[in-house]
């Protein structure tokens, strides 16, 4: 069996159609990728056979990129086709981004049963589109089934975070973060967009907070200053922060969300405030409406003071870690669906 996966532009796009690629790979299924030159697909390091595809987002201040997005989206088509005819897959997997829409159209053209995912509580613009054509459209809550018209087809499965992030073994973190044990952890990120603001604020906590708390900073290359902080300005090992948190403090990205419902730990999340069609608060009011250990705060109503009684009120009440990723739920069930067919 074979696997087509697209969808790219930010991690939100990326990683969902990564994640499920690892399990259809575990399950025996060869996968191929598509993303974009102008993502930042294009910046990291692609661990499964990949293309990328000319065609961008339509930036609409930017005339320089509307000139050219008809002639890159055009031989995008073009390039999708020839991918298509030498992959031969027997499904498409897109998790947005428009990046995706070429694929997808030269998809259904050439009849390929195709499935979407959609982590944002507002369904993108390729996934709004192509839902009409859709085998199958995984969802991660339930309000999403609000924006799409076909309810029959429309699955509520979770976001699809990686399987091993609530696997992280906590004694390993504690040497890996050089952290004293017998303190309670705050972990601090803001994903790629508005990390800024949470720095700020990570300083100012740090000053107010007792001396029982200590930090692990993302985003943040160095903060020496601060004697009770780890800092990284990128970490690859999520699992191992998870597993020693005690609360966390982060914007609101898809992916963040699914990994602190998969994980039940106690979060105050602050939505970056200028997301396309405000995503973040969306999706964070339906994580807070989820659990009752997840606070939702707008920056514009953030105070030092605010967040360190949210915090404190917040420790201890971690929930528990759910059974199964949702990442291998909706591969197993790709298998199914398309072997059926």
């Amino acid at each position: 069996m074979r696997v087509l996966l697209t969808g790219g532009g930010t991690g939100g796009h990326i990683l969902p159609a990564f994640n499920i690629g690892r399990e259809l790979m575990k399950r025996g299924v060869e996968v191929f990728y598509v993303g974009s030159r102008k993502g930042l697909e294009a910046r990291i390091n692609i661990e499964i056979p990949y293309e990328l595809l000319p065609v961008s987002g339509w930036v609409r201040k930017s005339l320089k990129y509307r000139i050219v997005f008809f002639p890159d989206m055009l031989r995008s088509v073009f390039k999708s086709m020839i991918i298509i005819n030498r992959f031969r897959p027997d499904a498409v997997l897109s998790t947005g981004g428009f990046v995706s829409i070429p694929v997808l159209l030269v998809s259904i053209i050439f009849g390929i049963p195709v499935f979407l995912v959609e982590i944002n509580t507002i369904p993108g613009l390729a996934v709004r589109l192509f839902s009409y054509f859709a085998y199958r459209v995984y969802v991660g809550f339930e309000k999403t089934r609000e924006y799409l018209p076909h309810l029959n087809r429309v699955e509520v499965a979770g976001i699809p975070v990686r399987s091993d992030i609530g696997d992280g073994d906590s004694k390993e973190a504690i040497k890996f973060f050089k952290l004293n044990k017998e303190k309670k952890t705050l972990l601090i990120f803001g994903g790629s967009r508005g990390a800024a603001f949470l720095n700020r604020l990570s300083r100012h906590l740090h000053t107010i907070m007792g001396k029982e708390w200590q930090f692990i900073i993302l985003g943040v290359e160095n903060c020496s200053e601060l004697e009770r902080a780890r800092c990284f300005k990128f970490l690859d090992r999520m699992e191992l922060a998870y597993s020693v948190a005690d609360v966390v403090i982060s914007r609101g990205g898809g992916m963040t969300i699914g990994e602190l419902l998969f994980t039940g730990l106690p979060a105050i999340i602050i939505p970056y405030p200028y997301a396309y069609l405000d995503h973040q608060y969306h999706n964070a009011k339906e994580a807070e409406a989820m659990r009752m250990n997840i606070k939702v705060v707008r920056e514009e109503e953030v105070t030092p003071e605010l967040i360190k009684d949210l915090v404190e009120k917040l420790y201890g009440k971690k929930e528990g870690i759910l059974n199964r990723a949702p990442s291998i739920k909706i591969a197993e069930e790709m298998i199914k669906n398309v072997w059926r067919d």
